[in-house]
């Protein structure tokens, strides 16, 4: 051995991607074999580039599923694990290059320590020259037997870190196993929830199919009846609806609700046509009870219509503004809707009178009465008693004459007390 070589300081392998230099003995010399900073970092980045890169495409694949609902938090977390996981992949690559290279100078280090002793165990008997180079052998044995020791530590170390870093990714492994599992059940939920939806649209497409012509022929004919009164309906259910306004975005252009199926507009067209109509008759029939629909006697006979009619004073055609309904003296009048008194006593030819005013410009008129049970100013509900039947006034025997007007123009009250019969009877059917 050369006394550079005896001489040539050791190489610390202490610290990670240090320089090293790995020496190999032959029967023609010592080669040193150079591993440089540079060569081990660029073998790492190359393995952490790959690794990275599968990383990458995985976390991808995974931020491209279509989102739901309870899977946002799910993925984000599974997304955490795998960036962990990698970094913990990258040193442990480094762990396993370092114990790589520290296996190899040791079995470096045993291959020349052998064969020192071979040689010394040849030459001894034969050779007198090696008493004199005994010592120089001893303590070339002896820094080989060091850097052999602390090769031996420096592999338990990285063994041990080794496995330290194997079990945290084999728990990291577990992880994200469960994590994915998670995912899986909400991508399961998702799919149920998805056929649920579409089973409740069917059957709600079933519904509005049965409802819509239901719908359409309920308001139909309670729009006719109100509509034979005169009664102007837009006083009821106003056309113009409340204030409404924005840029126009075309539908194809409109997002999606997250985690919901874009509903087609024939199916949104007939939802909303038959909530519209539904609303229209219900607010068609909230108003029933403040339109005066009933009539002013429990029991009676009617003895005189609407219109043209034999006047019974002086036998000549004479116009006649309202419905005359006879009944014994003292039967008791009622209010047909709830109202307000506007006037109460005497009117001429009406004789004593009471005038009630309804809501949508309706008022209804009671005269011939006997007595008057009430004062100007009283607010009434249906079926008060304003007064008793008689005969006051210009009046050929008791009965009670009821008017209904409109906007203070008399309008035939059959047409509204036919209404009041038929909401009545639906009820009934109900």
């Amino acid at each position: 051995m050369s006394p550079d070589a005896k001489h040539r300081p050791l190489p610390s392998r202490r610290t990670w991607f240090a320089p090293r230099e790995i020496a190999i003995r032959n029967a023609w010399g010592v080669r040193w074999i150079r591993l440089s900073r540079g060569a081990q970092v660029s073998a790492l980045a190359l393995g952490l580039a790959a690794f990275g890169w599968v990383s990458h495409a995985t976390i991808t694949t995974l931020s491209m599923r279509p989102a739901d609902d309870g899977r946002d938090e799910t993925i984000a977390q599974l997304q955490a694990d795998l960036a962990r996981q990698a970094q913990l992949n990258g040193e442990v690559a480094a762990l396993r290059a370092q114990r790589d290279a520290a296996e190899a100078a040791r079995t470096i280090l045993e291959k020349q320590m052998t064969a020192r002793a071979n040689d010394r165990d040849e030459a001894r008997p034969t050779n007198p020259a090696l008493p004199a180079a005994a010592p120089a052998m001893a303590d070339d044995s002896a820094a080989l037997s060091l850097e052999l020791s602390a090769a031996y530590d420096e592999r338990r170390r990285l063994l041990e870190s080794l496995q330290v870093a194997e079990d945290r990714l084999a728990a990291m492994e577990r992880t994200a196993g469960a994590t994915r599992d998670l995912l899986a059940q909400a991508e399961r939920r998702a799919t149920t929830l998805s056929d649920r939806i579409v089973a409740l649209e069917t059957v709600q497409g079933a519904l509005v199919d049965r409802l819509t012509p239901a719908t359409a022929m309920e308001l139909t004919r309670l729009e006719g009846q109100l509509g034979s009164t005169g009664l102007d309906l837009s006083r009821i259910v106003p056309t113009g609806g409340p204030g409404q306004g924005g840029p126009l975005v075309e539908l194809a252009q409109a997002p999606p609700p997250p985690g919901s199926a874009v509903e087609k507009p024939e199916s949104r067209d007939r939802l909303l046509l038959l909530t519209s109509g539904i609303v229209r008759l219900d607010t068609l029939r909230a108003a029933l009870p403040a339109i005066p629909l009933a009539t002013p006697l429990t029991h009676y006979e009617l003895r005189s219509g609407f219109g043209t009619r034999m006047d019974p004073f002086r036998r000549r055609a004479a116009f006649h503004a309202g419905l005359d309904f006879a009944a014994p003296i003292g039967t008791p009048v009622k209010v047909t809707a709830p109202g307000e008194v506007v006037d109460a006593g005497w009117e001429g030819a009406y004789g004593r009178a009471v005038r009630v005013r309804h809501a949508f410009g309706i008022e209804t008129r009671y005269a011939h009465l006997r007595s008057i049970s009430v004062k100007v100013g009283d607010k009434l509900e249906a079926g008060d008693v304003v007064g008793k039947l008689g005969s006051s006034g210009r009046s050929t025997g008791p009965h009670v004459h009821y008017e209904v007007m409109l906007d203070d123009v008399p309008r035939d009250p059959i047409p509204f007390i036919e209404a009041g019969r038929h909401v009545q009877q639906t009820q009934d059917d109900k």
